[in-house]
């Protein structure tokens, strides 16, 4: 083989050599290589989990802030239809107070009115027969006598006094 050109301890030499240059390359380059590939791996995969739940997290969280609007949605609309209630029972009872009120007003008024109407029956009979008093004493002064005057006048007071006027000619 040493005309081929081929030398036999060469080959064995390169042989062993490659065999060493394996175990060294595999022991301290592809092994340690290989590890580090692997934790870049496992990196980016935990990377790619912890992106994937906070995205989760992210529509978990959005959803809960949707049903947390319509829930302070619903809340504002019941207070407000409370509010709504309370305003009408107020007014109702403001109504309510103001007519009771008003009717009071009326009430006092009439009774008013009617106490002034007496008075004033009372002022224009106490006028009449102060009138009547006065006509009979002097339109009939030389007419009648003493006795007769007082029976009309007492007449006339009488009769003022039940409100019965009968006037005749």
């Amino acid at each position: 083989m040493e005309q081929l050109g081929i030398d036999l301890r060469q080959i064995a030499a390169q042989l062993i050599n490659f065999v060493l240059f394996f175990l060294i390359f595999k022991k301290f380059i592809a092994t340690p290589f290989l590890h580090f590939l692997n934790e870049g791996r496992k990196k980016e995969k935990e990377a790619e989990d912890i992106l994937a739940k906070l995205k989760s997290d992210e529509e978990n969280l959005s959803q809960k802030q949707a049903k947390m609007k319509e829930e302070m949605k619903k809340e504002m609309e019941r207070v407000l239809k409370e509010a709504k209630k309370e305003a009408e029972a107020i007014k109702n009872e403001l109504i309510t107070d103001a007519k009771k009120e008003a009717e009071g007003i009326k009430d006092r008024a009439k009774k008013q009115l009617e106490e002034e109407r007496e008075k004033l029956n009372q002022a224009a009979k106490e006028r009449m027969i102060d009138l009547s008093v006065a006509i009979v004493d002097k339109a009939f002064k030389d007419y009648l006598d003493e006795d007769t005057k007082k029976r009309i006048t007492r007449y006339i007071l009488t009769n003022l006094a039940k409100g019965e006027v009968n006037y005749e000619n």
